[in-house]
């Protein structure tokens, strides 16, 4: 009994082993020190073997929020905007906006684009000095957020409270004194 008990403990380790359970052995013997010696304090000393599993890499840092692109311009067609709820053939000086190259104004003001941050896949922040074409006091800055559906109606609110809902009309379907004004200078 006593001859096969001292070759079961041999095979049973042997087993162990190849079944991938851990076994006293010199290298282990090492990593058990090393291990010891960090969480001691004590630094382990150059070349010693570990035993410990790679640390899995770190996950990449999760990007800061992206920041608005700054563009050149509205990607909305020149030309006149009248208000959504207004037909074009109906449009008034109350209705209608001129979108131009630099800005969009009516017969009253004008806003002058002065940077135009794209925010979101149809949303757009501008910064915007407007001014009143009947007062000489300079231009006020605020900013607008422009939500576009497709590249011919808006929607602007103000940072002021105000909201436009505009869409836009093609020169031709507007009353004659649209008509006849020759808007290419500043569209084009």
């Amino acid at each position: 009994m006593s001859k096969a008990r001292s070759l079961v403990v041999p095979l049973l380790v042997v087993s162990l082993s190849a079944c991938g359970q851990n076994t006293l052995t010199a290298e282990n013997a090492a990593a058990t020190q090393v291990a010891a010696e960090t969480v001691s304090g004590n630094t382990p000393a150059v070349g010693a073997v570990t035993n410990e599993a790679a640390a899995p890499p770190a996950p990449e840092a999760v990007p800061a929020k992206a920041q608005a692109a700054t563009i050149a311009a509205l990607p909305l067609k020149r030309g006149y905007y009248v208000e959504s709820d207004t037909p074009c053939g109906q449009a008034s000086n109350a209705t209608t906006t001129l979108l131009r190259r630099e800005g969009i104004g009516g017969a009253r003001n004008f806003c002058e684009f002065k940077k135009i941050e794209q925010t979101g896949p149809d949303t757009y922040r501008v910064t915007e000095a407007c001014r009143d074409l009947q007062d000489n006091a300079p231009p006020e800055t605020s900013t607008s957020l422009y939500t576009l559906t497709g590249d011919t109606a808006f929607t602007a609110k103000s940072e002021h409270g105000w909201e436009r809902n505009a869409r836009y009309c093609a020169q031709s379907t507007m009353p004659p004194d649209w008509r006849a004004n020759d808007i290419s200078d500043v569209t084009g």
